[in-house]
């Protein structure tokens, strides 16, 4: 019987191979309860590959967060010639689509990611929040400015509150978390810099 062969990846091919091969893993349960061995046999890679490609197993659960928590922005619906409130309806829902998804891991980390204060995770959501303002103002069809942008960034944690609230807990149904976010998103969007 002959052993299987190992094909050899350029460096930025292999990361995201072990990003892709790893991501269920951390779907499915928080970060500290999932080993480097485990890790590895999922990717079919070496422990030490993973510490050649990320340095730590931290580095690599960063890495996954950051493309499971960042909105992508190819998948955004044509809202051209709708009214505001329309516009701000069909965003919201497809954050929520996005949120369901990605589920447990999205609210999760993006959640708790200041618990231990400003540290690498916590980057990567300030990111992933400062992205979401910038693709809902251009959905709404509202200027990028810097106003608006802070604004929309506070409403982010509240975002994650609903999803939670609904996708977790159940206490609100998906229409009452649309509702909500959507009324928020629209207040803070909208509302002139004092």
């Amino acid at each position: 019987m002959t052993a299987p062969t190992r094909s050899r990846l350029d460096p930025v091919d292999r990361r995201r191979q072990i990003v892709d091969a790893v991501r269920p893993l951390y779907l499915q349960r928080p970060y500290d309860q999932v080993s480097l061995a485990e890790l590895a046999a999922a990717a079919g890679v070496t422990r030490g590959l993973i510490n050649h490609h990320f340095g730590s197993k931290r580095e690599l659960f960063v890495e996954v967060m950051r493309g499971t928590i960042r909105m992508p922005e190819s998948e955004l619906p044509d809202l051209c010639g709708l009214p505001l409130t329309e516009r701000a309806r069909r965003t919201v829902d497809w954050i929520m689509n996005a949120a369901e998804t990605y589920g447990q891991a999205w609210v999760a980390v993006s959640g708790a990611a200041n618990l231990h204060g400003q540290s690498d995770l916590q980057a990567v959501v300030d990111d992933a929040d400062d992205h979401a303002a910038r693709l809902t103002l251009d959905a709404l069809g509202l200027p990028d400015e810097t106003g608006r942008r802070v604004r929309l960034r506070t409403v982010a944690p509240l975002v994650k509150a609903v999803c939670r609230e609904w996708l977790e807990r159940g206490t609100l149904t998906r229409d009452e978390a649309l509702d909500l976010i959507t009324e928020t998103v629209l207040l803070f969007a909208t509302r002139e810099a004092s």
